[in-house]
């Protein structure tokens, strides 16, 4: 066993493993928070990384799950469990205190998709009269129109538009996969209206790449656009649970209600393994705007 090394050093160093290993920044943020807390916990318990046992963890872990969701207990898990088996193979650690523990079950039911009439509702609240205004209503028309995810949209640079052929190319966090998504003429409508009228007034000079940006001239945190939704779905009360996530289960709910091909749905939403580039390259760009303009409501 190697000499024992600072909790620091062990977790800045599992973090750069992460990041070798392609994985997305939100999820290498989120396992370095757990282990940072469980971190804070050993010190103030009086324990180590070292000597923590499998009751030990467990108890923290009871500590830490009240009131959290389901997804967040049991990425807590997988943390633990892949921190202690890079720890072992990295010779830190002989043994996992992780190993037996068990994932959640989930608690509660499969979240309800928004109805369109919701959707609808939501996409009508912001007032585009204003710059930040006409940015929210192209953000929550781009979202709703094209499934997605939220680090996605914030994420975005003015290259990944191609105005022309009227498609967005989206770059999962981990820059090694990318689908194209056709976009419709009326979302399309209002990303150029944002971009030629919004966008120069809310950068104020500032220069950034970035398709939606704040009023500090960069581009908008997931957070902040967390912020947006919530504020906009309590102007129109709407009362269900609601995430950044919300309109991408609504497109992709609304498309196999109005009978898309479930494959087809999955490879716009991106929902593949890391051969997801190989398996696009086989779909024309043709039949991915068909199969848009043939069922997604607002087409």
């Amino acid at each position: 066993m190697r000499t024992t090394v600072s909790s620091t050093a062990m977790i800045e160093a599992f973090t750069l493993a992460l990041q070798q290993q392609s994985l997305s920044p939100h999820t290498i943020a989120a396992y370095r928070r757990d282990l940072a807390r469980l971190d804070e916990w050993l010190v103030s318990s009086e324990l180590t990384w070292q000597t923590l046992n499998t009751e030990q963890l467990a108890l923290w872990l009871n500590d830490k799950t009240i009131n959290a969701s389901t997804s967040t207990v049991n990425r807590r898990i997988a943390t633990l469990k892949r921190f202690y088996q890079w720890g072992i193979e990295q010779e830190h650690f002989q043994q996992s205190p992780a190993a037996t523990l068990r994932t959640v079950k989930n608690r509660s039911a499969k979240p309800k998709a928004l109805s369109s009439s919701q959707v609808e509702a939501l996409l009508a609240a912001p007032n585009v009269e204003h710059p930040l205004g006409l940015r929210d209503k192209a953000m929550l028309e781009l979202l709703y129109a094209t499934g997605i995810r939220a680090s996605e949209l914030v994420d975005l640079t003015l290259e990944q538009l191609d105005r022309e052929q009227s498609v967005l190319r989206v770059i999962h966090p981990n820059q090694q996969t990318e689908r194209l998504i056709p976009l419709s003429p009326d979302t399309l409508i209002w990303l150029e209206d944002y971009l030629n009228k919004a966008r120069p007034q809310i950068l104020n000079q500032h220069r950034s790449q970035a398709i939606f940006v704040s009023t500090h001239g960069d581009h908008m945190t997931r957070q902040g656009f967390w912020l947006i939704i919530k504020k906009y779905a309590q102007q129109v009360q709407i009362n269900e649970s609601l995430s950044p996530h919300s309109l991408r289960h609504a497109f992709a709910t609304h498309l196999l209600n109005n009978g898309a091909d479930l494959n087809m749905v999955q490879l716009l939403l991106g929902h593949k393994s890391p051969s997801t580039t190989q398996i696009y390259s086989h779909v024309t760009r043709e039949r991915l705007k068909k199969l848009h303009a043939e069922h997604h409501p607002r087409a």
